[in-house]
């Protein structure tokens, strides 16, 4: 018999032998949720977890872990079925309920290509811990209906299934989000009284499509990084990636070595440049470019003079970089994607491990050399392209010619712009029913661009005007890579905030409170920053440490 517990205050235990009923109870009810609920699919596992720490999945190395509280953890399939590649596929999901819940739901969306299951903790890279699940939240993840295949090409293979790519894009969140409210229901008595949706990246592209696609889904969401426009991203990138490769110096192998491109001192002498030029518009040099938008910096002015060979960039070399910050564009001038930041951030290893990846690899290991164009060739073109070497196919991308096959879907393929972009800025119902987003975005993001989300966040006040301050916010993380690292203040605890706004208990955040993890490539752990709704920007009061967030201010 399933567990009834209508308030938090039901499960405060006032002794040793009370916590052990509830404790038996619990566990014998998370044990019946094998037998199924609604919309549940098959059941995989059905499992009391005890309190201790989730391994994380890869890229996290081993060892690495999130904390939990007791909970009950469940897998299942929906959807089972076989695609027109004879492969099989479903709907795979994960479900992590708290022994002591606070009535209220997350859902953690995916990344990359999805086809990983993820452990569904409510867990945000650049939020403070514990999780959301730690808090009480019950938490769900997808692995977006595929799983990846062995091989450097796996990842990418499902893209050859029509309904995988939908799947992918937008239709595996709705059965999730109903298993979920389902099992909390049979768990404890009650559907969730509030339902968000949180991700970076490939997951904050979901938290935007479920504002647009299924606006009655969600109370609030959380949108890192979006890769909204991603087929078009991946377009600058292929493009940002053959400036590289026509540089790259040859390695053992003859071929070139896009990681020693641009040498660790060339991005420190551009990231340099950057902070001389920017830093002070906030009032405090203090190595971090806060005012984005204000930052007019010319990487013209380290061109190498004559017998010049260090703390400059050779012609070469400077028309690289001109070209992957200005935003590639075809023949006609036409900008594909957007332009990018400047910002110090350039220099840390999160944005070398995406635009250049490591000196001497062969083959290069650039995740804009193996990811994007493995995403973009099998995922979002129409038909599907199917490159074996995907450098090569890099090189013969043509800009002109190759654009137009993620747009419209042609030989029973859905393109990418038409599944996995969410563009639309038609927000009536999710507003009207008085959802709330707040978007976060690095300043030093290598993969997507933070002038293409404040571009979206533009729209919505061109469409909305004043309305669109009451049910969103911007907030720019100066110095941050995709979705965390970098020089940056990067630790942040958005959830609460929204959960906040949402029940009407605070009103629509002006500024987050981050902290600089303590890393390698933090020059000042510890350091603390107001992060500020945009298009504020945060300003040196004029006196006071610069490493505390309270000599600053909004403005």
């Amino acid at each position: 018999m399933a567990i009834r517990i209508t308030t938090l205050a039901a499960l405060v235990l006032t002794s040793s032998a009370v916590a052990s009923v509830h404790a038996e109870d619990f566990k014998a009810s998370c044990a019946a949720l094998a037998q199924g609920f609604s919309g549940s699919g098959r059941i995989v596992t059905a499992e009391f977890v005890a309190a201790g720490g989730v391994q994380l999945a890869p890229p996290a190395p081993a060892g690495v872990t999130s904390p939990a509280p007791d909970h009950c953890l469940i897998r299942g399939k929906i959807n089972e079925r076989t695609g027109i590649d004879g492969k099989p596929y479903a709907i795979g999901y994960e479900l992590r309920l708290p022994a002591t819940w606070n009535g209220k739901f997350v859902f953690q969306g995916g990344g990359g290509v999805d086809g990983v299951l993820r452990p569904a903790l409510g867990l945000l890279t650049g939020v403070t811990p514990p999780n959301a699940l730690s808090n009480g939240y019950a938490a769900a993840s997808t692995d977006s209906g595929h799983l990846e295949e062995p091989g450097p090409l796996g990842p990418y293979l499902f893209g050859l299934d029509p309904q995988a790519r939908r799947d992918k894009g937008y239709s595996s969140i709705p059965p999730v989000a109903a298993a979920a409210k389902a099992a909390t229901e049979k768990l404890y008595g009650n559907a969730p009284r509030r339902s968000y949706f949180a991700g970076c990246s490939n997951g904050g592209r979901q938290a935007m499509a479920v504002t647009q696609r299924f606006p009655e889904l969600f109370d609030g969401v959380i949108a890192g990084a979006p890769a909204y426009r991603v087929p078009l991203a991946g377009i600058d990138v292929i493009a940002q990636e053959q400036a590289l490769l026509a540089i790259a110096p040859p390695g053992a192998d003859g071929k070139p070595d896009v990681g020693s491109a641009l040498t660790d001192d060339d991005l420190k002498t551009v990231a340099e440049a950057v902070n001389a030029a920017c830093d002070g518009a906030d009032g405090a040099k203090d190595g971090m470019v806060q005012d984005v938008m204000a930052c007019r910096f010319d990487p013209a002015v380290l061109a190498c003079k004559d017998g010049q060979s260090s703390q400059c960039l050779s012609a070469p070399k400077l028309k690289a970089v001109r070209s992957m910050f200005d935003g590639s564009r075809n023949s006609m001038g036409q900008l594909i994607y957007a332009r990018w930041p400047y910002d110090p951030g350039l220099a840390a290893p999160g944005w070398r491990a995406w635009k250049l990846g490591t000196p001497k690899s062969s083959p290069p290991n650039a995740r804009n050399l193996t990811l994007i164009p493995g995403g973009v060739a099998y995922d979002f073109m129409s038909p599907p392209e199917t490159p074996e070497d995907l450098v090569a196919w890099v090189r013969n991308f043509d800009l002109d010619r190759d654009p137009q096959k993620v747009m419209k879907g042609a030989g029973g393929f859905d393109a990418g712009m038409e599944y996995e972009a969410a563009t639309s800025t038609d927000l009536d119902a999710f507003k009207a029913k008085g959802g709330k987003m707040l978007f976060y975005h690095g300043g030093a993001d290598p993969i997507f661009s933070a002038l293409d989300t404040i571009d979206y966040v533009d729209q919505l006040k061109t469409k909305y005007g004043a309305d669109a301050d009451g049910f969103t916010r911007l907030f720019l993380v100066p110095g941050m890579n995709h979705c965390g690292g970098g020089p940056a203040t990067d630790q942040f605890d958005l959830l609460s905030a929204l959960d906040a706004w949402v029940e009407g208990t605070a009103a629509a955040p002006e500024r987050i409170r981050a902290t600089a993890r303590r890393a390698p490539d933090v020059p000042w752990p510890g350091r603390t920053r107001d992060l500020c709704a945009f298009p504020k920007v945060v300003t040196y009061k004029g006196s006071g440490s610069v490493e505390d967030a309270a000599s600053f201010e909004c403005r």
